[in-house]
């Protein structure tokens, strides 16, 4: 109970600082912009201002990704609707084949037999959960590397794998993996820029789906992470008693 305590307070802390740093990011970014527009500047000058334009986006991604978070723990804006899961899987890989690419990495898709065509979800809230999970096994998988997305029919929902053969995590931060700003441990893992917040999006968009998530790992010889999605959502009047197919 002291624990989940923590954790809600430090979530209303999270979304009230969230909150009040947007405006900020804003103007240091506009006012960064234009600055070539009040006069010519240097070499030099153009490479302090581009440095201070890509720090801002990263604060900002940071902050869009706590608002984000901060959104799904309270379910507000789930909005399910009917899904094709062939079009977040097409959406999440071609966003992250250019990413992929400049590692020589190969960003594969497998698709089972007996996959339903239509689920009921949140497709936002779906895709960037799956987009988290294969951008992380980009990440964190050295050059000329393999990820895959498989997608697998179960009884009562569908399975999401994104397995690579990339640094692997160790035994003491796997249990941890899926808190808030929770890094890993690892030297190679440390070197990559990150928040520590994409994993805990995954975390939330699967249990607000009543789904879970989890991972087998093995250092030095990749990771494997599991998502599962139910086909249909509690609640939801428009659902159907079966798998769309």
């Amino acid at each position: 109970t002291h624990f989940k305590e923590l954790d809600a307070l430090k979530s209303e802390f999270v979304s009230t600082v969230s909150h009040d740093l947007r405006s900020p990011l804003t103007l240091i970014r506009g006012y960064a912009t234009m600055l070539d527009m009040v006069g010519q500047l240097n070499e030099q000058q153009h490479g302090y201002v581009s440095k201070i334009i890509t720090g801002v986006e990263v604060m900002s991604r940071l902050v869009n990704n706590l608002l984000d978070l901060g959104r799904i723990e309270a379910g507000v804006g789930l909005q399910v609707e009917d899904v094709v899961l062939m079009d977040v899987v097409e959406a999440v890989t071609s966003s992250l084949q250019l990413q992929a690419g400049e590692k020589n990495i190969r960003l594969g898709v497998e698709l089972a037999q007996g996959l339903p065509r239509l689920i009921r979800a949140d497709r936002a809230l779906l895709q960037q959960a799956i987009y988290n999970l294969v951008e992380n096994a980009v990440k964190y998988t050295p050059q000329r590397g393999k990820v895959t997305l498989r997608l697998k029919p179960r009884l009562e929902d569908f399975l999401v794998e994104v397995q690579d053969n990339g640094i692997g995590i160790a035994p003491a931060d796997q249990p941890r993996l899926f808190e808030k700003f929770y890094r890993g441990s690892q030297r190679e893992a440390r070197k990559q820029r990150g928040s520590g917040l994409g994993l805990a999006i995954v975390r939330s968009v699967a249990e607000r789906h009543g789904g879970k998530v989890w991972l087998e790992s093995q250092l030095g010889e990749g990771s494997t992470f599991y998502l599962s999605i139910p086909y249909q959502q509690k609640g939801d009047a428009n659902g159907k008693t079966k798998p769309f197919v």
